[in-house]
């Protein structure tokens, strides 16, 4: 019967291992899946800027699969309309809008899936037109009116100088976002990025333009992407048509991202207190085999005692670690992929 409280301690003991154990396996599961996820994503926004979306769109889908964020849904949509398949985009916007219900920019997104249906309609009258009769040879070639200007048309990425306000900003410009009209390429747009906390670097197609916002910039027309970054914080990115003349503002919030320093401090005191445990549980088992008042037993009762006393001290002191992580990390928010920046209406001057 003496034996049967020590059982029980082995027992209680032999379980919280275990325990220990099998968290550490699952967070570090939890972890490299993570970091797997992310690894795909930055494949997949290096292949969207370079414009192999259909190799993006993979890397993205590999991402969404490893870990279900409602961004990268934005990201599978972005490649899809990209290449033209316009009804998997809209399906995947919406999927996305389904995910985040309340995301900043439901109000874009809606707008693209407008936009897409109309695509999507014209782009199947075109297929069900009837083809156009060959035209006899030696017969002069008839010549239709002009076609009007369109977003498909290039737009020279060479700018005036810019300003201190409004650095002038050279790259390749794919097209600029307009429905009719000539583009006026001698008129700059500006670009005003707002972020949130303001000590967030800025990034226009992946070159640092600002180390604190916000940030005004003067851009030839044409399609960008955008990105806010800091260090330990969970970014913003988006992609943006300029318009020539014209006046767009990004805004995005940086959240700061969960760190587990506490949580690590409670896991090594748990370690020392099942250690301290196993040795108060021998010294108890070997002290039961001497006689009581001799030298050894003495000896043995001394080590039950002191580890007993270390075993209680680094579970409190675990207990308590685990508490300020939760404390120190309440409102911050998991490693992820970067939020969408979202777009402010301009004010008419």
């Amino acid at each position: 019967m003496r034996r049967l409280p020590q059982v029980l301690v082995v027992a209680l003991m032999i379980s919280l291992i275990s325990a220990i154990a099998s968290e550490g396996k699952a967070a570090e599961g939890t972890a490299t899946v993570a970091a797997t996820a992310k690894a795909h994503f930055k494949q997949g926004r290096m292949h969207y800027q370079l414009g192999e979306y259909r190799e993006a769109l993979n890397e993205f889908k590999e991402a969404y699969r490893l870990k279900q964020d409602p961004s990268f849904l934005y990201n599978i949509a972005q490649c899809h309309r990209q290449l033209r398949e316009y009804s998997e985009a809209i399906r995947l916007y919406g999927n996305y809008l389904r995910e985040a219900p309340d995301a900043d920019n439901r109000d874009e997104v809606e707008r693209q899936i407008r936009d897409l249906k109309a695509a999507a309609e014209k782009q199947r009258q075109q297929a069900s037109a009837p083809p156009v009769a060959p035209i006899a040879p030696g017969s002069p070639e008839p010549i239709g009116p002009l076609p009007p200007a369109t977003a498909s048309m290039p737009v020279p990425s060479a700018g005036p100088a810019g300003s201190a306000d409004f650095p002038s900003f050279n790259s390749s410009v794919p097209s600029a976002s307009v429905v009719s009209g000539a583009v006026d390429a001698s008129r700059d747009a500006q670009l005003e990025v707002i972020p949130d906390p303001p000590e967030a670097n800025i990034l226009v197609n992946h070159i640092s333009m600002a180390r604190r916002g916000p940030a005004k910039l003067r851009l030839p027309p044409g399609l960008y992407s955008v990105a806010l970054e800091r260090e330990g914080f969970r970014g913003a990115e988006g992609a943006v048509t300029l318009v020539a003349g014209g006046h767009t503002t990004l805004a995005g919030t940086l959240t700061e991202t969960k760190t587990h320093g506490w949580r690590y401090f409670g896991f090594g005191w748990l370690g020392v207190g099942v250690l301290s445990g196993g040795v108060a549980i021998y010294s108890y088992a070997e002290g039961d085999q001497k006689r009581t008042g001799s030298a050894d037993f003495n000896t043995y009762a001394s080590w039950a005692r002191w580890t007993q006393g270390v075993a209680i001290s680094a579970v409190v002191l675990a207990g308590t670690s685990f508490v300020l992580d939760w404390l120190v990390n309440r409102e911050k928010v998991d490693p992820g992929p970067p939020v969408p920046l979202l777009q402010v209406p301009t004010q008419a001057q």
